[in-house]
């Protein structure tokens, strides 16, 4: 997988990493709320980062709740929830599952609030709550193109685009981008065909190629549905639909 995800140009977070915080920074995170949580906690906590570092996310998730029930108003089990979610969220996204990839950015967001209320000074607990929310928004855009696509692309790119749909949900990632490339290149000027590429890049992590793919549908077709609204959540819109969406 991770050789595919380096050939996609799909987004990769290293395994135990909390959004660049390693996880013994992490496990001092106490020292933040004036003293340290008991072993009890700690030992929970530590457990849960461990299942974290192996990707497997509901199982962290659970660790890091039985540490929150011992005491409900320190931060950092909540932060660590939020993070988990996240990783599912960004799961659920190249899976082209992005209802429940949504619902997973909302848990992340509430759990940061959380974290956040508890310890008002813990800056790593917002920030982890405005990236949640900026993925939810990419992948309500993601869902407003993919609903556009498929009313609009031509017989033959739709179907191509449904098969790199269903090659997406089943973790084939490289097929799915070639039927998307086909899908392009037999109708270089088939917006929805570039609006779904781009798509296929935003859910991936790959910016730099979403923002390639979206710009040309959005030169096809300005009044695309969603297209605006990624690149606008890739810092990404062009002069002319800046000017457009300026109050």
């Amino acid at each position: 997988m991770a050789e595919q995800s380096s050939r996609l140009g799909v987004a990769s977070r290293r395994r135990g990493s909390f959004g660049g915080a390693t996880l013994p920074a992490l496990l001092a995170l106490g020292i933040l709320a004036g003293c340290g949580p008991s072993d009890e906690i700690r030992r929970w906590n530590q457990s849960g980062l461990e299942q974290y570092g192996l990707g497997d996310y509901y199982a962290a998730i659970g660790q890091f709740e039985n540490a929150r029930k011992l005491d409900p108003e320190r931060p950092e089990a909540s932060f660590y929830i939020g993070r988990c979610y996240m990783r599912l969220a960004e799961q659920k996204m190249r899976e082209d599952n992005l209802v429940a990839g949504m619902r997973f950015c909302d848990r992340a967001a509430s759990e940061f609030e959380r974290s956040y209320r508890a310890f008002p000074g813990y800056s790593q607990a917002l920030q982890g709550q405005r990236e949640a929310l900026k993925l939810r928004g990419r992948q309500q855009a993601a869902i407003d193109i993919a609903a556009w696509a498929s009313a609009h692309a031509t017989p033959r790119a739709k179907m191509l685009i449904l098969e790199s749909r269903e090659l997406s949900q089943a973790g084939d990632l490289d097929r799915a981008l070639r039927q998307l490339k086909t899908a392009v290149a037999l109708e270089p000027d088939n917006a929805p065909a570039h609006a779904e590429l781009g798509r296929f890049y935003l859910r991936c992590g790959n910016d730099r190629e979403a923002v390639a793919a979206l710009r040309r549908a959005y030169d096809l077709d300005p009044g695309a549905p969603g297209v605006v609204s990624a690149l606008a959540q890739l810092d990404a819109l062009p002069p002319q639909a800046e000017s457009a969406t300026s109050p």
